[in-house]
């Protein structure tokens, strides 16, 4: 296993482990996921984390945190993937994919994901700080907009931002029933951030259906909102603390979009 194998090993489990209470499917590349899905139906997660971003795919690191069977094997087969982390791999799973030349397999069934430590240094100087694995519910976020959320559409935007806070800022995350269907990732414009997931979702997302956009800080001004919802985007969901909140709420009032705050 490579340096990087083992940053995109690490950043696949952090997002898995924040979903344990239905099949999950994170694909993960150069430490940035680009595509999550928590779809009950196995081939279905998958089918939608890849469809989010199939060509940064290549090369890349799954995970799952369930059973790889043989006709989810096949489809792996398919593309090219460094790694393979699931709750366990069955007998006919195992034989298809050990036929790839340099796959690794990697069983999680027995990992305990614990409440640890991160560590970051530079030179002599370090940091120590506790991980960002908060499970979100509702009582975390408040609805500021006049419009407000669905049961579904809350449902969605929870999920795009337990997703928005593990890729590396300025990070953008469209989502659609639990799919993650754009990513916009590490961009020191957060509106560029906003501009790359749109595109992305335009090139591979062909059905579209009530989509809503997490940002992992705060819109400092409206054009990257207004971005967002020029693309469709129905519901957004950031934290507060800019200046211009106001300037916030009330473009979302004036484009009738839901706006929720962390």
């Amino acid at each position: 296993l490579s340096y990087n194998n083992y940053n995109d090993i690490f950043a696949c489990l952090d997002i898995l482990f924040t979903e344990k209470k239905i099949p999950t499917t994170v694909i993960v590349k150069h430490a940035n996921p680009c595509g999550v899905s928590a779809i009950k139906d196995k081939l279905n997660s998958f089918n939608a984390a890849l469809a989010c971003d199939p060509i940064s795919a290549f090369g890349g690191v799954i995970s799952c945190n369930y059973k790889i069977t043989k006709p989810l094997a096949y489809k792996l087969n398919k593309i090219f993937l460094e790694v393979i982390i699931a709750n366990g791999f069955d007998k006919q799973s195992i034989k298809l994919l050990k036929s790839k030349k340099n796959l690794r397999l990697i069983d999680a069934s027995k990992f305990s994901f614990k409440k640890s430590l991160k560590f970051n240094s530079y030179d002599d100087t370090f940091l120590i700080q506790s991980e960002d694995n908060q499970i979100f519910d509702k009582k975390n976020f408040k609805v500021v907009s006049k419009k407000k959320p669905s049961k579904s559409q809350f449902k969605n935007l929870i999920f795009a931002f337990n997703v928005c806070r593990f890729v590396k800022s300025n990070a953008i995350v469209i989502a659609d029933k639990d799919s993650t269907i754009g990513i916009g990732s590490g961009q020191p414009s957060r509106l560029d951030s906003c501009k790359i997931a749109i595109n992305k979702m335009k090139k591979f997302q062909k059905y579209r259906n009530d989509i809503v956009a997490a940002s992992d800080a705060f819109f400092p001004f409206t054009d990257g909102i207004e971005k967002l919802v020029q693309s469709g985007v129905t519901a957004v969901i950031q934290p507060s603390g800019s200046i211009n909140d106001k300037d916030i709420i009330k473009f979302a009032n004036e484009t009738n979009t839901v706006l929720a705050f962390s």
